[in-house]
C-alpha cells in the first residue's frame, strides 16, 4: 500500500514539474504580454517599457534566466517574486513577477521592470545576478563614476 502511495505521489510530482515547463517554454521567442493585466501596467506607468519587449527586443536571443525567487507577506496575503534578469539587444531587464502561488503558476497578480546594472531589494541571491557572473561582464555597459 505504501508503495501504491508513494508512486503515485512520485507521478504528481513529475507531472507537476513537466506542466511547469511546459507552461515557461512557450515563452521562449516573444515577451509574454498576455501573463500581465491592463491595470498592473497603467499603474507601474510601464506601457513604453511593455511595447518595446514585445516589439522592438530580440526576444528570442536574449541571454539570462531566472535568478531568484521569494516570499514576501503581505496584508493582502502571501506573494511570491520570480525574478528574471535578461540581456537583450534593446535593454538589459530584470523582470519581477508576482504571483499568489509559489510555483509560479495562476495569474500575475504584480509585474516589475528593474534596470538589470542597479541594485534591487527583491534579489536576495546575489551570486546569482548577471551583473556579478564573469560570463555576463562583457554585455554590461560599465557605469560612469
Amino acid at each position: 500500500m505504501k508503495t501504491l502511495a508513494l508512486r503515485w505521489k512520485l507521478q504528481f510530482i513529475i507531472s507537476f514539474c513537466l506542466a511547469c515547463q511546459c507552461i515557461h517554454a512557450q515563452y521562449t521567442d516573444h515577451f509574454p504580454a498576455e501573463w500581465i493585466d491592463q491595470s498592473i501596467i497603467d499603474a507601474r506607468g510601464i506601457q513604453e517599457k511593455i511595447k518595446m519587449l514585445k516589439e522592438d527586443c530580440d526576444w528570442a536571443n536574449r541571454k539570462g534566466s531566472k535568478i531568484d525567487v521569494f516570499w514576501l507577506k503581505t496584508e493582502k496575503g502571501n506573494l511570491f517574486g520570480h525574478v528574471y534578469e535578461y540581456i537583450m539587444d534593446c535593454d538589459n531587464l530584470r523582470l519581477i513577477y508576482w504571483f499568489a502561488d509559489p510555483n509560479g503558476l495562476g495569474k500575475v497578480v504584480d509585474f516589475m521592470i528593474e534596470d538589470l546594472e542597479d541594485e534591487s531589494i527583491f534579489v536576495i541571491a546575489k551570486k546569482k545576478q548577471l551583473k556579478n557572473r564573469k560570463a555576463y561582464q562583457k554585455y554590461l555597459v560599465p557605469k560612469e563614476k
